[in-house]
């Protein structure tokens, strides 16, 4: 049998392969990373379909297309993720950013931007717990840059491996010296003085029991730390529900995302003594997906 050698052909072998490995989406994948072997658009491959490859580049393709049948999600083999327009390196370091977690930044954009139509020269100071690839922090940097250059971003991660991505995303689009970056383990670092208008986190929600079920791309190659919280999933929220009052001024906003049918649970934690005008915001798929309290 001919081995293929144009990209229809490769193309149609590789889709079949993912397909045989319950690789979901089998074609789209196999367009992507023959893309990203080439350096070139999914375009310029269906225009030129009848393109020879060369040996070298179908074994490079071949050795991506194995990878990817193991499970290895197709961010991290190609090394990057686009999130809220931009486009971020991610590694098995860090999580690979969701659309979800767009809420956050879309919410705390709101927010900042109601209290400057009331405070035009207010400067505010932005904490993202849990930071990851620094994907909230660096959109957050960029969409603020022109409407609030006076905003102070701090990061933080307990993974060193994390921050070292989140500050290669940050000179990535220019933001060095936007957002600042420090190793603690949530607001642990932190003096318990109010010196914060926002605390924002996707901390790790996946009940440790849950583990085994998702997803294998999830579960076999996405950091542990970032998913689970080796408990019950909810110690995170207690924590920063705990201690985040402490640390943010009077109107300030905590904004977390949460997990699948976690809101209901988490709703409860929230101590309306301490907290105000709680809601729940959904995402494109109609579920609760982040939690907003204000600092009374």
């Amino acid at each position: 049998m001919p081995q293929p050698t144009t990209i229809a052909e490769i193309l149609k072998r590789a889709s079949e392969q993912l397909r045989a490995a319950s690789v979901p989406n089998d074609l789209l994948d196999a367009q992507t990373l023959l893309a990203h072997a080439l350096d070139c658009d999914r375009t310029y491959l269906i225009v030129n379909f009848n393109q020879r490859l060369s040996g070298e580049t179908i074994a490079k393709y071949q050795s991506l297309i194995a990878r990817r049948a193991t499970g290895e999600p197709l961010q991290y083999i190609t090394g990057h993720q686009e999130f809220f327009g931009l486009e971020f390196e991610v590694t098995p370091d860090v999580l690979i950013p969701r659309p979800e977690t767009e809420l956050i930044v879309e919410e705390t954009l709101r927010l900042v931007g109601q209290q400057l139509s009331i405070t035009p020269d207010w400067q505010p100071v932005i904490v993202d717990i849990g930071t990851g690839s620094g994907c909230i922090a660096v959109t957050l940097a960029r969409e603020l840059e022109t409407v609030c250059d006076g905003a102070r971003i701090m990061a933080t991660d307990v993974s060193m491996a994390a921050l070292l991505v989140a500050r290669r995303n940050a000179a990535r689009h220019g933001l060095t010296g936007r957002v600042e970056f420090a190793a603690m383990n949530l607001l642990d670092a932190f003096s318990d003085e109010p010196f914060a208008d926002f605390i924002i986190s996707n901390p790790p929600y996946v009940a440790e029991s849950e583990m085994p079920a998702l997803q294998r791309e999830v579960r076999d190659w996405e950091p542990r730390l970032a998913l689970t919280d080796f408990a019950d999933g909810f110690s995170f929220y207690r924590r920063l529900l705990s201690g985040a009052p402490a640390r943010l001024r009077p109107g300030g906003h905590l904004i977390c995302e949460v997990g699948y049918g976690q809101a209901a649970t988490i709703r409860p934690l929230v101590n309306d003594q301490v907290w105000d005008e709680v809601r729940v915001l959904e995402d494109l798929q109609s579920i609760p997906r982040t939690i907003v309290a204000r600092r009374r």
